[in-house]
């Protein structure tokens, strides 16, 4: 009897030891199949998702220099991160925060479509975006300033 792969979809068949096995036995899918136990388990098992977290926090206390061997034993990986460093710094630079007090000019507002940013509360405009059309009507507007 064949089953299907949940990881590859690929019909495979099952060993006799694990009749509900629902994944084939390749190394990527075997990898799938950990990867997908383990966060359904962070989901379900608070206590597993501590002890994961202090597993790690004690590895990383141990190994305080493996990103920095790491960076220096992949350079294309560095350089790569540097340069995706740089663009996300050049959008947070080129994304323009609101002021109310901009110009003491009465305000009017030209109809047409406009890109709206949300702001968070440390002032940083994110990269969420809204594109909208205003229809200004001067009517309103003439009765508004008199």
């Amino acid at each position: 009897m064949s089953k299907r792969c949940k990881a590859c979809g690929q019909d495979f068949r099952p060993r006799p030891q694990v009749p509900k096995q629902t994944y084939c036995s390749t190394p990527e899918c075997q990898r799938e199949r950990r990867r997908s136990t383990q966060q359904k388990k962070r989901r379900e098992d608070p206590d597993y998702l501590g002890n994961d977290s202090d597993y790690y926090k004690e590895w990383a206390s141990k190994n305080s220099d493996y990103w920095k061997r790491y960076r220096e034993d992949h350079p294309d990986y560095t350089d790569r991160n540097r340069q995706m460093q740089q663009n996300r710094n050049q959008k947070q630079r080129e994304a323009r925060i609101a002021k109310v007090d901009v110009s003491g000019q009465p305000f009017s507002l030209p109809s047409g479509r406009y890109r709206l940013t949300p702001i968070t509360a440390d002032g940083i405009a994110n990269e969420d975006a809204w594109i909208v059309e205003i229809t200004v009507l001067s009517a309103l507007c003439e009765d508004s300033e008199a």
